[in-house]
């Protein structure tokens, strides 16, 4: 008498070259290749919220922005928060001169100079002495 484990054992061994009907040599086609693959699960993707393009900050200049000497620390950053919503990217603080660099799009950095406790914004480069 044949137990359900031998049927089943039997039905997964590969295809034999016998003439089968052709819907059990599917079946055991079947059961044979997701029997011996191992099965992958992959992860959800996750889901984000879309968000406006990155600006390319590595084509703006950087501008080295002094704020008055008199400005306290909130008026500081309040001028850093006026410049991130600008579209520029903070790149240091300059505490000893109460200031910061920043990379800022070139056209609209009349607008940086507008800002309220600014004393100055001078593009940033290399220093040499003689």
């Amino acid at each position: 008498m044949w137990s359900s484990w031998s049927i089943i054992k039997s039905s997964l061994r590969p295809p034999s070259r016998a003439t089968v009907p052709a819907s059990t040599t599917l079946l055991r086609n079947l059961i044979y290749s997701t029997s011996h693959t191992r099965l992958q699960s992959h992860p959800p993707k996750p889901t984000t919220t879309p968000q406006a393009p990155p600006i390319a900050t590595a084509k703006m200049p950087t501008y080295i922005v002094t704020c008055d000497e008199n400005a306290t620390a909130d008026q500081v950053a309040a001028a850093k928060k006026h410049a991130v919503e600008q579209g520029g990217e903070i790149v240091h603080d300059l505490d000893i001169i109460k200031g910061f660099s920043v990379k800022f799009p070139d056209d609209a950095v009349t607008t940086l100079k507008a800002s309220e406790h600014v004393k100055a914004v001078e593009l940033d480069g290399e220093v040499r002495i003689q």
